[in-house]
């Protein structure tokens, strides 16, 4: 149970955190607050140009990981570059996440209206569906196959669906990330109402 606990709990951004954050931007106040808002911006149009649905729930998990490096003390180099690093990995854990939501190893499921208010889960997974099924089915066979696989066998599902469609592969990726961003939405949407 206690680690249970442990996981669950999620680092909150403190004044200490944030006075470290901006000290490391800048020694003047002013300068620091200045960076800082700079900072956010470009985190936040890095987050909207990759496509990432939640740009600012991304900006503010990148801004939180780099306030707490800085408050156990830890001395930074080039605070803009190391959050970038953290923004990468924030970009991959986003995409790995949707990538499960959307991967072909979800089963198709009829929810009871009962389930349904027992499970946000299943409320996610029967938005899913419904955000698939009103995708042209050319979309829906465009994301559930780029998404299909494991490792090796993904990428060359991704070849040979960028080879048959005769475009390169980043459009591929560009359009499958459209894609997602507009399920994510989707979903977003679905899920307001279910909880209304």
């Amino acid at each position: 149970m206690k680690a249970e606990v442990a996981i669950n709990k999620k680092w909150e951004l403190t004044e200490v955190a944030l006075d470290r954050l901006l000290a490391a931007l800048s020694e003047d106040r002013n300068e620091a607050g200045e960076k800082y808002l700079l900072l956010c911006k470009n985190l936040l149009r890095y987050f909207e140009v990759r496509g990432i649905a939640r740009s600012q729930s991304a900006v503010d998990e990148v801004i939180n990981r780099l306030a707490k490096k800085l408050e156990s003390g830890e001395q930074l180099e080039n605070v803009n570059t190391y959050a970038l690093g953290i923004a990468r990995l924030v970009t991959l854990e986003e995409r790995r996440s949707l990538e499960q939501k959307t991967s072909n190893e979800l089963p198709e499921v009829s929810i009871s209206p009962v389930e349904e208010e027992k499970s946000d889960q299943g409320d996610e997974l029967s938005c899913l569906n419904k955000c698939l099924d009103e995708l042209k089915p050319e979309k829906r066979e465009l994301i559930k196959g780029y998404y299909q696989g494991e490792r090796q066998e993904k990428i060359e599902n991704r070849k040979k669906m960028a080879e048959k469609l005769g475009i390169p592969q980043n459009a591929l990726r560009s359009r499958a990330v459209r894609l997602r961003s507009r399920l994510e939405s989707c979903i977003k949407k679905c899920m307001q109402i279910k909880n209304f």
